[in-house]
């Protein structure tokens, strides 16, 4: 009776574990197109909020000079790009 229940019983929980994990991993919409992202002035390196996205159309502009997203001492680098809905 034992085996019987193993030879039925493993193999259908491993195909319900397949199922569980196939919904648990689908992959989700990144949270930053929603938010603000901290940026920095092209130039200057100061540090402010604004509504862009890390990809997209035209570069992202604050006070008209470039917005980047990442500070290295006194260089600011990689752009950020106004945000389209």
């Amino acid at each position: 009776m034992k085996t019987k229940i193993l030879k039925f019983g493993m193999p259908l929980m491993a195909f319900l574990l397949a199922i569980v994990f196939a919904f648990a991993s689908e992959k989700s919409e990144p949270v930053e197109k929603d938010t603000l992202i901290p940026g920095y002035i092209q130039g200057t390196c100061e540090l402010v909020s604004v509504n862009c996205s890390v990809s997209g159309g035209p570069v992202c502009q604050y006070d008209g000079k470039n917005v980047t997203r990442f500070k290295s001492g006194n260089n600011c680098h990689t752009f950020l790009y106004e945000w389209m809905p």
